[in-house]
């Protein structure tokens, strides 16, 4: 059973049995009493140090063997900027993904701080991470290692850097050796995911015809196939990059994004196309993709975007799933590039007439699909994943298409999504910590 109380912070004396506390990496001492004021924890200035906790701090506790264990901690590992600009602000990342979590694990009797790969002491088992207190400020507090990590670098330059490799290589050595645990250990990139899912037989029929980009004369032998074709960049997100080619009418078009705007180029021939494409392109790798002719709601494109997330009891699970609709003739529906959000049961009520509950209906097919995916993903790469967005395509008879997945997902904007998203990581980190729920401990309105 896990239950909380309330940190006292004193060296005087108090009557009651000492217990040995495990906070993260760290253990100490403490006792628990039970008054008018509730469950206290009182520590010494010397453990309160040891421990990471801070005098009035609500922290959860449960039994693991012969000590108290609190929390659990949670790290949200992100690295520094390079320009040397000192404490927090020195930190990359988004702010509001910080704030939203620590509030909700602050609410949950957990203790979680971000941190800087740079900030680690793996000789001290120590780490500078940090809070935000009442008043919005963010604040720096010494900490044990925690007893989960959650992966929260920002970009793949970063991930690649020697700082970030050489710390997540020792939190991983720490895993194997089950004192701590990191989840979500790198990005994943389209081609990867394609051929992985093209081996896998209950995958394949939801893949679209796709192959890489090495010169205009792959997306003439797609065009010829398909009349319709994107051509994405392998690691962008969020569509930066993304075209797409047609060939209508007896013309080939290209259309893309100048400012806020989709741009339609005719050509009379496909080296125009080719050309145009060529002067256009991001840096990179890109791959070439059959267009899928996907359904509309209210004249334009859209598709479903999913998160799964690992339960509290380690599980996978749909936490939530929204649409995003591209504007009027746009090429993708992501909200930065003119798209905007709809609510999935009307969107699915209006297009196909069904709920979210009809057996064998769209939304059926969409979880089964999200359901298939995120352990096929793990399963793979033999590293330990907690949460995955995707992004599935719905064609206008119903079937749906696997399109990406993103290990680094952004922040869904539906607040009920959000909140209950929020509320998984902490629990997944409870799991992580050892902890077996058997019943809802606490209680956070979604």
């Amino acid at each position: 059973m896990m239950e909380q109380a309330r940190v006292v912070v004193s060296d005087n004396q108090i009557g009651g049995e000492k217990v040995w506390l495990m906070g993260g990496l760290a253990r100490g001492e403490g006792k628990l009493t039970t008054g008018s004021d509730g469950v206290l924890l009182h520590v010494s200035r010397g453990d309160a140090l040891r421990l990471g906790i801070r005098p009035r701090q609500q922290v959860s506790f449960w039994q693991a063997g012969d000590a108290l264990q609190l929390g659990p901690y949670i790290g949200i590992m992100t690295n520094k900027r390079p320009r040397g600009t000192k404490g927090f602000q020195g930190l990359r990342g988004r702010r509001e993904t910080y704030v939203a979590l620590l509030k909700m694990a602050r609410s949950m009797g957990s203790v979680a701080y971000v941190f800087a790969c740079e900030d680690v002491d793996f000789k001290r088992m120590r780490v500078i991470g940090y809070h935000q207190s009442k008043a919005g400020n963010w604040l720096a507090h010494e900490y044990p290692l925690p007893n989960v990590v959650y992966n929260r670098i920002p970009d793949r330059q970063s991930e690649v850097a020697q700082v970030v490799r050489m710390a997540k290589k020792r939190f991983e050595q720490l895993a194997h050796s089950h004192r701590t645990a990191i989840f979500n250990p790198h990005f994943l990139n389209k081609w990867d995911l394609h051929r992985i899912f093209s081996q896998e037989p209950g995958l394949r029929r939801y893949l679209l015809d796709t192959k890489l980009y090495h010169g205009p004369e792959d997306v003439l032998s797609m065009l010829k196939r398909h009349r319709m074709v994107y051509l994405k960049p392998r690691d962008t997100f969020a569509g930066h990059g993304i075209m797409r080619a047609e060939y209508k009418g007896g013309k080939y078009i290209l259309i893309y994004k100048v400012g806020g705007t989709y741009r339609h180029e005719p050509h009379e021939n496909f080296r125009g196309l080719a050309q145009s494409f060529s002067a256009r392109r991001h840096p990179g790798i890109y791959l070439v993709q059959q267009g899928l002719r996907l359904a509309k709601y209210k004249g334009a494109i859209f598709d479903a975007r999913i998160i799964m997330q690992k339960t509290g009891e380690g599980v996978w699970d749909l936490t939530g799933a929204g649409v995003r609709v591209a504007a009027r003739g746009g090429i993708t529906t992501h909200v930065p590039n003119g798209g905007y959000i709809a609510p999935i049961e009307t969107v699915i009520s209006d297009v196909f007439h069904e709920r979210l509950d009809t057996p064998g209906g769209v939304y059926t097919k969409l979880r089964n699909l999200a359901l298939t995916v995120a352990p096929a993903i793990e399963n793979h790469y033999k590293r330990l994943f907690g949460e995955l967005s995707m992004d599935i395509g719905i064609t206008s008879d119903g079937e749906c298409y696997f399109f990406e997945a993103n290990a680094k997902p952004m922040k869904f904007d539906e607040p009920i999504i959000r909140r209950k998203s929020l509320r998984r990581l902490v629990e997944f980190s409870r799991y992580l910590s050892g902890y077996q729920r058997h019943e809802v401990d606490d209680h956070v309105d979604y």
